[in-house]
């Protein structure tokens, strides 16, 4: 097989270290979070129309006929064609 890939030497599962001026000083790792508080986080939106009337339960629904009426002048499968 051939890789035209450089080979580094090193373990592709390996995540890269960081260079010394991309890691934070101590300083920076004080401040303060810049996260909201769970009273700030942005809510969703309501919704705009009311829920199912319906409950669904495996492949059914409850409420609804077990089985579909035919549509009028399509053959079924139990008269000969």
């Amino acid at each position: 097989m051939s890789d035209n890939a450089p080979t580094t030497g090193q373990d592709p599962e390996e995540p890269d270290t960081p260079d010394a001026d991309q890691m934070p000083d101590a300083e920076e790792m004080e401040e303060p979070s810049t996260e909201k508080e769970p009273a700030e986080a942005p809510k969703a939106p309501e919704p705009g129309r009311p829920e199912p009337s319906h409950e669904a339960v495996g492949i059914g629904v409850i409420g609804r006929p077990q089985v579909e009426p035919e549509a009028e002048g399509a053959p079924s499968e139990d008269s000969p064609a």
